[in-house]
């Protein structure tokens, strides 16, 4: 079976779990993105992903292996649960950049 639904989660200070979100959707692929504050709620939109039958998740770079974990046992690892990693170079540039 072809990936065909797709979640997206990403963490920012000031993204509101209730008004920043949106969907791609085109014949063969739909996308749900959101966004959020905290690990708590992105358990909450990784659940309501389930229940759009997404067949995977992918979390931002601002999420942890172990907030990966927590979102990968609140939803019994249901479906595979990965997040964006960069590498030693990226997060060089990143502490330099945005740091």
């Amino acid at each position: 079976m072809a990936l065909a639904r797709y979640g997206f989660i990403v963490k920012g200070p000031d993204l509101e779990i209730i008004k920043h979100h949106g969907r791609i959707q085109t014949e063969l692929f739909d996308m749900a993105v959101s966004g959020v504050q905290t690990v708590d709620e992105a358990i909450l939109v990784a659940q309501e992903l389930l229940t759009k039958h997404v067949q995977l998740i992918e979390l931002c770079g601002g999420f942890s292996a172990e907030d990966a974990d927590r979102i990968r046992a609140a939803t019994n690892d249901m479906v595979p649960i990965g997040r964006v990693q960069y590498t030693p170079e990226e997060r060089e540039r990143l502490a330099r950049e945005f740091g």
